[in-house]
């Protein structure tokens, strides 16, 4: 893999774990591109480049290290780690907002589960239409299958095989 495509995807699992940015898709609406965009640089289709980078630390409020981002600097991910800042003056973590946005997360986790049983539901019973009426064709087939197996030859107008010996009682020789 590219490095500056190991950076961006290392930056997008960054994103996933810190803040609000959880798939790719909320990923490419920030950045304004398509999540087609996204899969083939994370998958090493598609090179990095100086737009996606921009874009990148746009959506991601400038929390990345620029030269981090280009593959320059390997130490320091996050701007903040550039410039040294003492320790109290670090902003700290509000557990509340936190925990809503893991609620919130997991919440849309939830509603995409039953969007998809919803779906997955509606396919079975499509699935259950179409065996019923196949029953019924293959019971229709079955009915007609027995009833020619049991018709009587005998009640044919002619004797099995009339056509064989060359001789038709309904026909007269002069014709």
């Amino acid at each position: 893999m590219k490095l500056r495509n190991n950076i961006f995807a290392a930056a997008f699992d960054y994103l996933k774990r810190n803040t609000d940015i959880k798939t790719q898709k909320e990923l490419a609406r920030r950045m304004g591109v398509t999540e087609n965009t996204i899969t083939r640089i994370l998958r090493d289709y598609t090179e990095v480049t100086e737009d996606i980078i921009t874009k990148l630390q746009t959506a991601s409020g400038c929390v990345f290290n620029l030269q981090w981002l280009r593959g320059e600097d390997s130490e320091h991910m996050l701007a903040v780690d550039v410039v040294e800042t003492p320790k109290e003056s670090q902003p700290v973590i509000d557990q509340s907002s936190m925990v809503n946005a893991v609620i919130a997360a997991k919440d849309e986790t939830i509603s995409q589960l039953k969007a998809r049983i919803v779906d997955l539901e509606r396919t079975i019973a499509d699935k259950e239409t179409i065996i019923k009426a196949r029953e019924a064709h293959i019971v229709a087939l079955e009915r007609k299958l027995s009833a020619y197996a049991t018709s009587d030859l005998d009640n044919y107008p002619f004797s099995v095989g009339v056509a064989d010996d060359g001789t038709n009682p309904n026909v007269s020789p002069q014709q």
